[in-house]
């Protein structure tokens, strides 16, 4: 239970921020790369409009990745909260949490 505590004790939000932007960046991009590894084509055998979204998920994905590790502490809270406005937005929340324990073992704290 102490451990618990010590871990509500230490809990940063602008990391956890972080966290939920990078995750969420990951997604979208893997998402779009998986779906096209599974084209036997690849990005070429893709319909046009398939193509154009594969590449603005990882373009998307990427940015959101970068803002996530690079971003200004207003910025990710700011994107953090924009992107959690969906119902979805619980489960990423939960896949975030691995991302927060990793990232709160490399990042610095400010």
């Amino acid at each position: 239970m102490t451990q618990l505590r010590n871990f509500a004790d230490r809990f940063s939000w602008p990391l956890y921020c972080r966290s939920y932007l990078v995750t969420l960046g990951l997604l979208f991009a893997g998402g779009a790369v998986w779906a096209v590894a599974r084209e036997p084509k690849g990005f070429a055998g893709l319909p046009v409009g398939w193509q154009l979204g594969a590449a603005v998920a990882v373009v998307t994905g990427f940015c959101l990745f970068v803002a996530g590790l690079a971003g200004s502490r207003r910025v990710i809270e700011r994107w953090a909260d924009s992107w959690s406005k969906h119902d979805i937005a619980v489960i990423v929340m939960l896949l975030a949490l691995p991302v927060y324990l990793v990232l709160a073992l490399v990042l610095p704290r400010k």
